[in-house]
């Protein structure tokens, strides 16, 4: 993560966020990484007895053979690996101090008002079973860079599904907007290093389902990452190889910066005549006949248009055996009502799942 995306993830953003808790969560930051990349030493131990005078704790000290430039000009938003021992140690053994004859422990009410709730969120986020995921230590066995972006790329051809699926719908809102923000923007970093030949070899297209949750059209803090990267994408994305396709049944709750960026268009039936205003004003005007027929569309049929149309067209989409429908297809009422119904047995199942630890 980015040390925005970080931040977002530590602090918070449903709640007050001050300048200073997000300097706590920057230096923090900072500074685990330059331990993780060799560069600094650790915080572990307290206030190092050869810290130079006038110095604050909370400043890096160099390792051995590493110059001060080195740790002025290093970068904290890099995907370097730290470990988030690390980065608490340096909040409450370093950060955590107030001077005087010598470097001292601040008092409760002092560390109660800068870094206790800080602190608090981070524990509160190292104990949550849902994002243990994002909080387990990096330790010499951890997935490395070329690891976790093997994950989302056909490497070596290895790999026979070219189609990647990230579930993230039982994740918390908090949670799911710095993932998406961390994802999207590793994949644009991915191929803003690539050279010309690599990215005409190995194109991408990020899919965001229900795209009114990442870049809604009305500010959502939570989602703020999230945001940010995927308008990156749908601004810059196209001259680096990397594609965007956005997937809502709310096209007007969707940021206009973003959805105008879009140059091809699938519409199905719309029946909500905001929904049908907001579309006809992206489209070209010379379609304004057409977008008139998206609240009487039949099932299955849309209407094509932009650049990957040869001409705009009203289109009809294949029906699929029940083999080939995905996991995520809509349930049928009908036949779930004709159906024996939920057993006992079966309850007793689906509540152990979900109370089991």
């Amino acid at each position: 993560m980015s040390s925005d995306e970080f931040r977002s993830l530590v602090i918070g953003k449903t709640e007050f966020e001050a300048t200073s808790q997000a300097n706590t969560v920057y230096k923090a930051l900072a500074h685990a990484r330059m331990v993780g990349a060799g560069l600094a030493r650790s915080a572990s131990g307290g206030v190092p007895p050869d810290l130079p005078a006038g110095q604050h704790p909370e400043q890096p000290m160099a390792m051995a053979g590493v110059n001060e430039d080195q740790l002025v000009s290093f970068d904290r938003d890099k995907p370097r690996p730290f470990t988030l021992s690390e980065f608490e140690t340096h909040i409450r053994e370093r950060q955590a101090k107030r001077n005087g004859p010598n470097w001292t422990e601040l008092t409760q009410s002092e560390f109660q008002k800068d870094y206790a709730s800080i602190l608090n969120k981070f524990r509160v986020l190292k104990t949550d079973p849902r994002v243990q995921f994002l909080m387990e230590e990096h330790g010499p066995d951890a997935p490395s860079l070329s690891d976790v972006l093997s994950q989302f790329l056909n490497v070596d051809g290895a790999d026979d599904a070219f189609l990647k699926i990230i579930d993230i719908s039982g994740l918390p809102n908090e949670v799911a907007g710095p993932l998406t923000g961390a994802i999207a923007r590793l994949l644009f970093q991915y191929k803003l290093h690539q050279t010309r030949e690599e990215r005409e070899r190995d194109p991408v297209l990020f899919v965001c389902e229900e795209a009114h949750r990442y870049v809604p059209n009305r500010g959502d803090a939570q989602y703020e990452m999230a945001q940010s990267a995927v308008r990156r994408l749908a601004r810059e994305g196209r001259k680096y190889g990397l594609g965007l396709m956005l997937v809502s049944q709310r096209p007007s709750d969707i940021e206009d910066t973003v959805i105008s960026q879009c140059n091809s268009w699938i519409v199905l039936r719309l029946a909500n005549s905001t929904d049908q205003e907001h579309v006809s004003r992206i489209l070209p005007d010379s379609l304004t006949g057409m977008t008139k027929m998206l609240s009487s569309l039949p099932r299955q049929e849309a209407l094509f248009v932009g650049e990957a149309a040869a001409i705009p067209s009203r289109i009809r989409l294949r029906t699929l055996s029940r083999d080939q429908l995905p996991d995520s297809h809509d349930i049928s009422f009908a036949e779930g009502w004709s159906s024996e119904g939920t057993t006992a047995a079966s309850l007793t199942t689906i509540v152990g799942r979900m109370t089991a630890l």
